[in-house]
């Protein structure tokens, strides 16, 4: 009895010593949804994880705070949705469950008078317009299938040049510059549309959540009990101190400035909170959470009051406005010759080269993209699974 114990403990112990050593050290560089996601992953299969945060909060560019007492987004309004059963699976794990509508709005003037409309467009609502007559005719002469070499090309196709110029010029070019004619159309189809059906969500996906204090808690849920610092930039010269302790490096930041040289193209945004006191708990400033704001003559692309998606009872609200073209690398410069992109693919095999290729590449900027939340949580999990077949 006793030399079978022995054999059966001798068998567990190898089993288990095989599994152990199978298991790796992995240190991720961004505490974002992408940092976030893959740390969760890798760690609770029993991977030593460790994460690296430049700033002093978690949650990259979905993260939410409070001002004074009012929930506020200081990177812009950020609704979670998806139709990836698994990601969906996943936020709903941490705490995201909370359905929500997203509709937008758009404010602009004509002939001196101001209107406040759907977006996208909506036909019925544009039969109010005193130009009516001429986007109806530029309507008509639509083809079925938009196209364009560039992205102002491609949006008039789509919509006309008349409503090109009121919902998307002023703001396109506020956003991304004035060389729209080198703006690549492939993002327009997923986010420009010209709607006839009534349908006035944004989104049309299967979930669609907000949490009623945005995204933070979900985040710092989901790395709950996982090693990390914050305020540790680290770059391509400081990191390797920190990397010497680790099988694996996985990036989710900007790669330019990882290797201390900016050679990419990015629009950065700052949005700027008002605060409004002494209102009912129910009470808000704007009307509604999102307003885009296509006039040149008005500075920033929209207001952001974030109250209207919370549902928070709270006697005041915080309007943030939203002004682009700082110098952050929040959101990728896609090109018609994807100049940048090809550059950002560069700079990954210079970073695996002196990495020996232990590195990862995650998220919207690392991979320079131009993507959504639960594409950057989709993205982790394709690594996850990339790095289990290793």
């Amino acid at each position: 009895m006793q030399k079978r114990l022995s054999k059966l403990t001798i068998l567990f112990l190898s089993t288990n010593l095989d599994y152990v050593y199978m298991k790796k050290k992995y240190l991720i560089v961004g505490a974002g949804w992408s940092g976030a996601t893959i740390a969760k992953l890798l760690f609770d299969e029993g991977n030593e994880v460790r994460i690296l945060e430049k700033e002093n909060y978690i949650g990259g560019h979905s993260s939410s705070f409070l001002h004074k007492d009012v929930i506020w987004e200081p990177f812009g309004a950020h609704i979670f949705h998806t139709n990836n059963e698994t990601v969906a699976r996943f936020v709903q794990k941490h705490g995201m469950t909370r359905n929500y509508e997203h509709k937008v709005l758009t404010k602009f003037s004509l002939n001196d008078e101001e209107f406040l409309m759907s977006w996208p467009p909506q036909v019925d609502e544009l039969k109010t317009l005193p130009n009516w007559k001429l986007i109806k005719q530029e309507i008509a002469m639509l083809s079925s299938e938009p196209s364009g070499k560039n992205f102002e090309e491609y949006v008039i196709s789509m919509m006309g040049p008349t409503l090109y110029e009121l919902f998307i010029k002023g703001y396109s070019i506020k956003q991304w510059g004035d060389n729209l004619n080198e703006l690549s159309s492939n993002f327009a189809p997923k986010r420009i549309e010209l709607r006839a059906n009534g349908y006035k969500r944004l989104f049309s996906d299967k979930y669609e959540y907000f949490h009623p204090e945005g995204a933070s808690p979900i985040i710092k849920n989901v790395i709950k009990n996982i090693d990390i610092e914050l305020m540790k930039e680290v770059n391509i010269d400081n990191v390797e101190n920190e990397f010497k302790n680790f099988d694996h490096l996985i990036l989710t930041c900007p790669l330019d400035g990882f290797v201390n040289q900016d050679i990419l193209k990015w629009r950065g945004i700052k949005l700027e909170p008002k605060y409004f006191p002494n209102l009912d708990k129910d009470e808000k400033v704007t009307e509604n959470y999102v307003i885009n704001y296509p006039d040149l003559n008005i500075p920033y692309t929209r207001t952001v009051e974030t109250k209207h998606a919370s549902g928070q009872q709270v006697n005041a609200s915080v309007v943030a406005y939203e002004y682009p073209g700082t110098d952050d690398k929040h959101y990728p410069y896609p090109t018609v010759e994807r100049i940048y992109e090809k550059e950002n693919e560069k700079l990954k095999g210079f970073i695996q080269k002196d990495f020996s290729g232990k590195v990862s590449f995650c998220g919207r900027l690392a991979n320079y993209t131009y993507i959504n939340q639960d594409q950057a949580i989709a993205q982790s999990f394709a690594l996850y699974r990339s790095l289990q077949n290793e």
